[in-house]
Order: structure tokens, then sequence, then C-alpha cells
């Protein structure tokens, strides 16, 4: 027996945050255009391949997903897809897609488009971003133009709640088709995008800005606004002047920017629960983090409430276990949180071999502990994070050096190359699919290398399962897994804050890339 999945996804994945949620408004307006910083130049204008934030955010208001998550209640919702459903067995899944989609050059879009990107996306030669999304793919076959089924070597629950997540939307066959390798369409990939979705790009100057005008064929209706402007806005303090001097509309805001603008008249600020945090991560490939014990050492250094009352005051919690407490239908596993205690780090460092030599540095076997942090330039929190992270581990006796980086430049290279010693960055946890994308040996965004193979098995469990019930207990046991083998260091459960013109009407309680399938709701007053 089939069952159709867009109830029960919406019951078994979403998360749906009290007081979050607010209504939308009735647009009293169309017209006008809305201004958003990016942090770097976009990689890419082709979602499938390899990119990062600022292509993410843009390419989510030019291209269509399947499913797309709601930012203003965290659901699962068809978008591209009129309606899924999947097999008892969660090994087929079958989408049908909503008639009339047309291209942005008119052409309509059939289900050989679904084939061809899901195809060029579990090709290895592509290099997708998202290709482990793909990995159990065996089939995707056309039913009919409006029909598409999609054969997995193994269940899979999270399937559509996957197609939500960025990285995966439908790029145009009869455009691209012709190209041996995606990457060989440049003109497309810098320039001149062709997608389905609410917004089209009409000019590009890369480095400077992205000017993107209305679809009004857009199979949601056509968009309130006239258009979006893109700008390349590296510096977070320089994006919240802008938004100041209204050369920009909508900016995310960290604590430490929030006395600038929560006075303002013009300016509203958003308060929302991210379902993510802000972490230290070690490279598990370098043999300094490899013990365990070394790990906990320099969790136990921190004083990470004292860290979360400089850098964020009043907003957010810690704990050491990695599902966000507002996905409460997952227990929280009975663990102890690590509070500071420089002594135990001193204890776990001498029963894992490292002892002061005469500097008053750690060493073993001839070897000072060295390394250093890398953090992406412009995230005013993490800057502040990662100085305050080198005090306390030279602290402990670490030759700590603290490198800021371009976010576009080394920060992601050394990341996708998975070449750092350390980082900080920032997780998402929007369902739990994130986390196996985290943290499973093959996930797609597990930078940090981290594999247990009990915790493999695990999540191969959750995914086989439609019981909400049964993924909890086995989620459960993963939060003690690893909390026992700790993959990263969590800094801060974030809440997020977005500023924005108190002109503009339907801003999201979420972060702006998510709120992206949605920008055709915005309007100005």
């Amino acid at each position: 027996m089939r069952r159709a999945l867009t109830r029960f996804v919406s019951m078994a994945l979403a998360v749906v945050l009290a007081g979050a949620a607010s209504a939308q408004e009735t647009p009293t307006k169309r017209g006008g255009v809305v201004q958003i910083p990016l942090a770097t130049q976009p990689a890419t204008f082709n979602p499938i391949l390899p990119s990062e934030l600022a292509a993410a955010i843009i390419n989510w208001t030019m291209f269509s997903p399947l499913t797309a998550v709601n930012p203003w209640t965290n659901t699962l919702e068809p978008y591209l897809a009129e309606s899924f459903e999947a097999n008892d067995d969660l090994t087929v899944w079958t989408f049908h897609l909503r008639a009339g989609v047309k291209w942005h050059d008119g052409a309509p879009l059939t289900a050989d488009d679904v084939k061809f990107t899901f195809d060029r996306a579990r090709d290895p030669d592509e290099g997708a971003t998202n290709a482990a999304d793909f990995a159990k793919v065996v089939d995707v076959q056309v039913i009919d133009p409006l029909t598409v089924s999609v054969e997995l070597a193994a269940p899979d629950a999270f399937f559509a709640a996957r197609l939500a997540l960025g990285g995966n939307e439908i790029i145009p066959q009869h455009v691209l088709g012709g190209f041996a390798r995606l990457a060989d369409a440049v003109d497309f990939n810098s320039k001149s995008p062709i997608g389905t979705g609410p917004f089209k790009m009409v000019r590009a100057v890369p480095g400077s800005f992205f000017e993107l005008t209305r679809n009004d064929d857009f199979f949601l209706g056509a968009p309130n606004l006239d258009g979006l402007v893109f700008r390349v806005v590296p510096d977070g303090n320089t994006r919240v002047t802008q938004l100041l001097t209204g050369q920009l509309d909508w900016v995310d805001i960290e604590p430490p920017q929030l006395p600038a603008v929560s006075k303002v008249k013009h300016v509203q600020v958003t308060t929302f629960d991210s379902l993510g945090y802000q972490l230290f991560a070690w490279n598990l490939r370098n043999p300094l983090f490899q013990d365990t014990r070394v790990r906990e050492a320099m969790m136990y250094a921190v004083d990470r409430r004292a860290m979360i009352a400089t850098v964020s005051p009043g907003l957010g919690y810690v704990d050491d276990v990695y599902i966000p407490h507002a996905i409460d239908w997952v227990p929280r596993p009975d663990v102890q949180f690590r509070e500071y205690d420089p002594e135990r780090a001193l204890e776990l460092m001498a029963e894992a071999g490292w002892k002061k030599n005469a500097a008053g540095i750690l060493e073993k076997d001839g070897q000072e502990f060295s390394f250093y942090i890398l953090v992406d330039r412009g995230d005013v929190q993490r800057e502040q994070m990662g100085l305050i992270l080198q005090q306390y581990f030279q602290d402990l006796g670490m030759r700590v050096e603290y490198v800021l980086a371009e976010r576009g430049g080394r920060w992601l290279e050394e990341t996708q190359a998975r070449t750092f010693d350390t980082r900080l960055a920032a997780f998402p946890m929007p369902n739990i699919d994130w986390a196996q994308r985290l943290y499973t040996t093959n996930g797609p965004y597990n930078s940090q290398s981290y594999s247990n193979a009990e915790v493999d098995d695990l999540f191969t469990q959750v995914l086989a399962t439609s019981d909400q019930a049964a993924q909890a207990a086995l989620l459960e046991r993963i939060g003690e897994i690893l909390y026992q083998d700790p993959p990263n260091m969590i800094l801060l459960f974030r809440e997020r804050m977005t500023a924005s013109n108190a002109n503009i009407g339907n801003i999201p309680p979420n972060n702006i890339k998510d709120s992206m399938p949605y920008s055709y709701l915005l309007f100005r007053r």
C-alpha cells in the first residue's frame, strides 16, 4: 500500500516553535525592490554545483525545490511538487509536479527536468555539493510528464525532507543537457541562470551586486515585489550600517549588533530559535585531536556560560547535546553538561600523555600542543568567540594561533578540503535529517571527518522507519554516543535575529537563507 506523505512528513519531521510562527500579512500594495546582503561573491548560480551560503541565498529565489520548509511554521510543504508519496518500505518515492510551471525562458518544466537534475547530482564527475543525498538512489524514472519516481537502495524516511534543504533545486535539461559537465555552462553559472523561481536574473555585476526581477509566471503566484537586489557586503558591521542608511533592507544580525538597531524607528528586529548552534570543530584527521580525552579536556577548559554572557547576553543556551531542545520529540540524553573545570582539563591532558614543559606548554614525545583556530571574517559573534577560545586554550598550556580568513577564501577552501586544524562554524538543524548530514562518516557536511560505526548504523535505522517513537529512541542513543565521543564542541545554541526595514512586510521569523523560497510573499508597505 502506498502512503501519501505530505501529512506524514509534517507530523514526523516538523518542529513548530511556540511563539515563533507569526501570521503572514496581506500585502497592502505591490511593487518596489528589497535589497539583501551577501557575505561573499556567490560561487555559482547553478544550485547543483559546489557552493556556499551566498549562492544558496540567491539561488533559492531563482530555482525551485520539489519540497520546501515553511519559514513561519518550520513544517515541510510541497513546493514544485504538488504532492509526493512513498511505498511502505520507504524505498520508492513518487513526486507529482504542479501543472503549467514554466522556466524563465518560457519553456515548460517536466518530469524530465527532475530526472536530469537528480542524475547530474548523483554523477560523481559533477562534484555536486549534495551528492551524498543521492547516494542511495539507484534509478530515477519518468512516469509521465508530471510524475517522477525515485528508487532507493535502502529505506530513507527523510528523502523528501532532504530535498528541501538547499542544493537540490531543479535545473533545466533543455538548457544544460548539451553540456558534458554542468561546470562547462559558464554563462548560465555566472550571469544568465534560468530557473522556475519567483525572481529571475537581469543583471550581474560580480563582486558588487545582482539585480533580479519579478517572475510574473511564477507557479505560486506573481511576487508582490518588482524585484530583489543582492549586494556583496563582506563585513557584518557594514551590513548593519547600510541597513540604517537605507542601502540594505534586511540583514541577519548578531547580539553585539543589537544596540545599533534596537531603538531605530524605521528598523524592526525579529528574534527566533535558529534550530542550530555555533561550534568549535576539530579536524579529526589531525592526530592531536583523535584522543577523546583531549577533546573532553578542551571542553572543560572553556567557560561557555561566561562566553555566552559576553557574546550573546540573554539569547540562547549552552549544552553538550547535539539536537536542539526545540526538537522536543527527541528526548535529551541523560548526560551532564561539562562545566568549566580547568583542573579536570589538565588531568585529562595528563592521562593522554600531555605534560607542561619548562615554557609552560603542553608537550608529548617532544611535540608541543600547537594548532590554529580558523574563523570566518564577517560573523561578529564568531570573531569574538575565536579570540575568547584562544585565550582559554593558551591558559591551558597550548600554543594557539587565531586566523581570521575570508569566508569565501581560505575558510571555505580549508573547510571543503578538510585541511584546517580547528575552525568555528554554525551548524543548522532545521530537521533531524541534518544530524546525519553532520555526524555520519559520509555525511555531506561532515567536514570535521567524524566517524563512528555505531552512530552510522543507528542513523541507518532512523532512516528506515517512519515511526517517530522509534526514531526518537534511536536518536536518544545517538546523542549518548556523541556525548561520549564528541565530534565537536557546541559553544552556543543560537537564538537568531534579523533586522529589516520596518516598511517591509512578511519578514519570516527565520534567517534570510531559509526564507528565500518564500521571498515572493515579501512586500513594501
